[in-house]
């Protein structure tokens, strides 16, 4: 790789990675991020390349989320202090694991249709 594409890989990689900032389009990327034209990044970078890009950074972003994670559950967590089912359901799932649903099939149902298909 170039040294400029290094360096524009490295930027773009801080910033998406960056929990606080936007997870933002390719032009948003190029243009604000980087300050360059659309022919400068494709000449740097493929489409495989930036979502290679992409998923490297959105892995790091998954590690560095912690914080505003744990604001989302605090959050949860008062709406579901302060009634709102909703959130007290969600916030259950997450802490607690969800409850499995219990399916029962009629298998009365089931064996009438297989019957009535060997009828046909």
């Amino acid at each position: 790789m170039s040294l400029v594409r290094d360096q524009y890989k490295k930027k773009l990689i801080d910033f998406l990675s960056d929990p606080d900032n936007c997870f933002c389009t390719r032009t948003v990327m190029r243009k604000d991020v980087l300050g360059i034209s659309g022919a400068t990044f494709y000449k740097h970078f493929s489409p495989q390349a930036i979502s290679d890009i992409e998923n490297e950074a959105f892995e790091i972003r998954k590690k560095n989320s912690a914080r505003q994670r744990s604001e989302l559950m605090e959050a949860l967590h008062k709406e579901g202090k302060d009634g709102n089912v909703a959130a007290a359901k969600e916030f259950l799932d997450r802490t607690e694991g969800k409850v499995p649903i219990k399916q029962e099939v009629a298998l009365d149902a089931i064996l009438e249709v297989k019957v009535m298909d060997n009828f046909k």
